[in-house]
């Protein structure tokens, strides 16, 4: 089946829709007589048949042409059924997804419809799949805005290790001049040693989180800025940008080119990946095989990346001491200060105020004349797509 024929697209939509027919046999469009909506109570069936709520709503109404209604206040759609001369309906609600019967429903039917309803759905996926896959392909998609999420994470390890870091035992004073001032003394100086190397210890273990969680939210950063710098996506730019390698999306995101200092900090994040992030998140393994060593003949073991073994990570009892951490926060400082002024103070408001982006063309180019107007037009956009997301989601209809 190719892409571009519909008739093919069609054949597979009816061999779908006589699938579901016998899955959902005993279902019946035709409500009973004296029907009322009114008469109709809500049930909450269990989360794992229902997981994506809008494929009720695909499989009924667009492929069986079943009824339904909506949205209403607090209500999405509804779509209408009849099992068994029992009227149902299937609803969308603020609260959750509904199946909703009359009182005089018998609870085994309410239960067999739900999971006749569920294992229906599952016919769905290959014909969406393609769908899914299509849409993706010319960018008609939107990204959930996690930054708040990954800048939460990332500066909750980033404090616990600069807590871990800056702690400084308490002081020891000098004990009597006798053999158990001495040995007192002693105690005291190794107490106080395990202390610091115990924080040094959690230092590393936060800054290490904290470097994953950083680059996490760079890689999230770069997708939502993407769509908000309101560059248009030509065919193929979306999957072009999806299956880069985080530094080239990075640079994909200067239309004018790298400068000078956007490159030596790029430099710098590719090093602190390299030497830091990577052997951390990988087990140990180094992309340069910096991790092994191999036997060199009448001398002995010899890391295998050579001259790189600068770049290790294990400098230190600890491998990410107070220094690096603090050189390291510093880097993700003037990156984020980089990302988020210039030509990316504007695209930056719409990730600032949590909205999700939409990578269609017109989308894109509406971020993009917004910001071609100035700060006024941004944060008017801002507020009227705060407000369109908070009707939807509160269904406020």
């Amino acid at each position: 089946m190719t892409k571009s024929d519909p008739t093919d697209m069609e054949a597979e939509v009816e061999r779908l829709r006589k699938k579901m027919e016998n899955a959902l046999r005993g279902f019946e469009k035709e409500p009973p007589p004296n029907f009322s909506e009114f008469s109709l109570r809500p049930h909450t069936p269990e989360r794992r048949l229902f997981p994506v709520p809008e494929l009720v709503l695909f499989g009924l109404r667009n492929i069986m042409g079943f009824p339904a209604s909506g949205p209403w206040e607090k209500v999405r759609w509804t779509v209408y059924a009849t099992v068994d001369g029992y009227p149902f309906g299937f609803a969308y609600q603020k609260f959750g997804f509904r199946v909703l019967a009359r009182g005089d429903t018998p609870q085994p039917l309410i239960d067999r419809v739900s999971n006749q309803l569920s294992s229906s759905l599952k016919l769905l996926e290959p014909l969406l799949t393609k769908v899914a896959k299509t849409q993706i392909a010319i960018g008609n998609l939107t990204l959930e805005n996690r930054m708040a999420m990954y800048t939460d994470r990332y500066e909750f390890f980033r404090k616990q290790a600069d807590d871990a870091f800056a702690f400084e035992p308490e002081e020891i004073a000098p004990q009597a001049d006798t053999p158990e001032g001495s040995i007192d003394f002693l105690h005291l100086a190794f107490g106080s040693i395990n202390q610091k190397g115990e924080s040094d210890a959690h230092g590393f273990f936060a800054s290490s989180a904290m470097i994953d969680a950083w680059f996490s939210r760079l890689e999230h950063r770069l997708l939502l800025l993407r769509a908000f710098k309101g560059t248009p996506l030509k065919p193929g730019d979306f999957e072009t940008f999806i299956a880069a390698k985080w530094d080239d999306r990075f640079k994909m995101l200067f239309e004018r080119g790298v400068d000078k200092r956007t490159g030596e900090l790029l430099g710098e994040l590719r090093r602190v990946k390299e030497a830091l992030r990577n052997p951390l998140a990988h087990g140990g393994i180094k992309n340069d095989g910096g991790s092994f060593y191999f036997h060199l003949p009448a001398v002995g073991a010899v890391p295998a990346n050579l001259s790189r073994y600068r770049d290790r990570v294990e400098f230190s009892f600890f491998p990410i001491p107070a220094g690096t951490h603090e050189e390291t926060c510093k880097l993700f400082d003037d990156v984020d200060a980089l990302l988020t002024t210039g030509e990316f103070e504007l695209p930056n408001e719409f990730v600032r105020w949590g909205l999700d982006p939409q990578f269609d063309a017109k989308s894109v180019a509406r971020y993009g004349e917004a910001i071609a107007e100035g700060p006024e037009t941004v944060e008017a956009l801002v507020d009227h797509l705060s407000r369109e997301w908070e009707q939807h989601a509160n269904m406020d209809y």
